[in-house]
């Protein structure tokens, strides 16, 4: 009798191991390029979903167009990499079944100065350097007109529009694309410069040293990208749990400085 009591005990528990995520172990590999996302994964959403019993291996790749391809291959269960308009762009070009699972904290453009302290200060005829890839560069466009410098042409494409189409620019600006490496540099010559967020906090400066910051809308958004059919599994909604969580918050506060909000 006892024999059988120990049995059905057993059985018992390893049918609430199996059902229960805590209890499975599965591993989650997440896919993701250098930077500030790496960390992201690393010291927030790692711990977050450890606590609720996944282990998180992380892939990292060199540019954003290997970690869509590994998610699609299924070589990976999600990637963190991208903004949703970046996602739509590439599953228009490559027709691949990857969909957003959730929001994760995201870069925005901050206005920084080494010689400005206040918007009431920017003089007229200021250097302002700014991305000079298309997207950054229509961000940057938008980020001004923003903050009242400039218009642009209400004809534009939102996230195409260029300096061909800024219609007018009362405070005549001199603005200039560069390498987005060289935003931060220069600020040494220029009088302002805007710089992504994950610049600002890998060179160890201070986001709120900006004297603005970019409002962010639903297309500019980092986000977790898993497979369409991956969608109401197990892992994919640990994720959007662990995102969600206290844990994950606390970190990006105090590793991050609470960035995206």
């Amino acid at each position: 009798m006892k024999m059988k009591v120990l049995g059905l005990l057993t059985i018992l528990g390893l049918l609430l191991t199996a059902c229960s995520p805590t209890g499975s172990n599965e591993t989650i590999k997440i896919g993701t390029t250098a930077g500030i996302y790496a960390k992201v994964i690393d010291q927030a959403l790692k711990p977050a979903l450890e606590e609720l019993g996944y282990t998180v291996e992380i892939e990292t790749y060199v540019d954003l167009i290997e970690p869509n391809k590994a998610l699609a291959d299924g070589e990976i269960d999600a990637n963190i990499n991208q903004q949703q308009i970046n996602l739509q762009r590439f599953n228009e070009e490559y027709d691949l079944p990857i969909v957003a699972l959730t929001e994760v904290p995201s870069v925005g453009l901050g206005l920084y100065s080494n010689s400005l302290t206040s918007m009431d200060d920017i003089p007229n005829g200021s250097w302002v350097t700014i991305p000079n890839d298309e997207l950054g560069t229509a961000r940057a466009l938008r980020f001004l007109e923003q903050q009242g410098f400039i218009s642009l042409d209400p004809k534009a494409p939102t996230y195409a529009v260029t300096e061909e189409q800024i219609e007018s620019n009362p405070k005549n600006l001199n603005i200039q694309p560069v390498l987005i490496a060289q935003l931060i540099p220069s600020m040494a010559s220029g009088d302002l410069a805007i710089i992504p967020d994950n610049y600002i906090l890998v060179d160890e400066m201070e986001l709120d040293d900006a004297l603005a910051h970019e409002q962010l809308d639903e297309e500019l958004q980092y986000i977790v990208a898993i497979r369409e059919e991956d969608r109401e599994k197990d892992f994919a909604l640990a994720i959007k749990k662990a995102v969600a969580s206290k844990t994950f918050q606390e970190a990006i506060d105090e590793h991050f400085q609470g960035f995206g909000k």
